[in-house]
């Protein structure tokens, strides 16, 4: 069972920016911290494969899914990069992901040099590619991904895309999430947004610098989350630079999929919990912010 908390980093104009941030309070029984780790990579060995799925919504694609088959079917994810980036820019979350037991379907859009409206495209053909390939005969996941718990999610542009792609959709994709996303001159339908919503960003970020603005648009009935890193940079979130943040990153990620697709409620603890108060205490966030259902 879900419950109601936000919490206080750094003063965010709690009353105005966020409509309820609310302060204080003995935080939950902690979880033991080595009962679970997202940080690091999970159990599972990665697969992979890239034939069979061309689209005319992206330009190539890759899925990844646990090798061992046995525990699934297994809850999924779209992925994409932002401006000028490639799929192959974000395997260290898509790999890292499967290694805790999702399927990701990373993509690189039809034009890398394009608009946000670009990368929705890419998440609609990736959420659609999830459902053909579970049940296309010949795919080595044929009946191994729950179609009931997929994601949206993207970087930058991607992650415009991610907002323009949940808005036009409004149901149907279980969660989203939004990585330092951009947008431009676009403005999803916010109103039409009705499933849960992760937004990450970065404190230092030098072209997505309104992740705050986009969150505080979401509607106020969701489940949804605010996370901003210290010291972090846009360029932090693709590649191979600042593993230290990258690993932040990751952390926050995957435990929102835990919760959301998995329903681990173990997970929580990393939003309102031992594993929170513990990276509140090592100042990884500027702000945060989370409004459970």
């Amino acid at each position: 069972m879900k419950y109601l908390t936000a919490f206080r980093i750094a003063p965010i104009a709690c009353a105005a920016l966020l409509q309820g941030c609310f302060g204080g309070g003995a935080p939950t029984e902690p979880t033991d911290p080595t009962a679970q780790d997202l940080t690091n990579p999970g159990s599972y060995e990665i697969c992979s494969y890239e034939d069979g799925i061309a689209s005319s919504s992206y330009a190539s694609a890759r899925i990844t899914y646990p090798c061992d088959l046995n525990d699934g079917p297994y809850p999924a994810t779209t992925l994409t990069g932002g401006f000028t980036n490639t799929k192959e820019q974000m395997e260290w979350l898509s790999e890292h992901l499967t290694t805790h037991g999702y399927v990701v379907i990373t993509m690189t859009p039809t034009n890398t040099l394009g608009f946000p409206p670009v990368w929705a495209t890419a998440q609609h053909g990736g959420f659609d590619m999830l459902a053909t390939e579970n049940s296309r005969t010949g795919s080595p996941i044929k009946g191994e991904i729950d179609l009931d718990n997929r994601n949206l999610m993207g970087f930058s542009m991607g992650g415009g895309g991610v907002l323009l792609a949940a808005g036009e959709m409004g149901t149907g994709y279980k969660s989203a999430i939004a990585l330092a996303p951009w947008l431009g001159q676009y403005s999803p339908s916010y109103e039409n947004i009705q499933e849960p919503m992760l937004v990450l960003g970065s404190e230092n970020d030098e072209l997505a610098y309104y992740s705050d603005v986009f969150y505080a648009s979401l509607p106020t009935n969701i489940e949804r989350g605010l996370a901003i890193y210290t010291g972090a940079s846009h360029f932090d979130w693709f590649g191979s630079s600042n593993p230290d943040q990258k690993a932040k990153f990751r952390t926050l990620v995957t435990a929102f999929l835990e919760v959301q697709l998995k329903d681990n409620q173990a997970a929580e603890s990393y939003f309102n919990g031992a594993e929170h108060d513990s990276h509140v205490a090592e100042s990884w966030f500027s702000m945060f912010d989370y409004q459970a259902q």
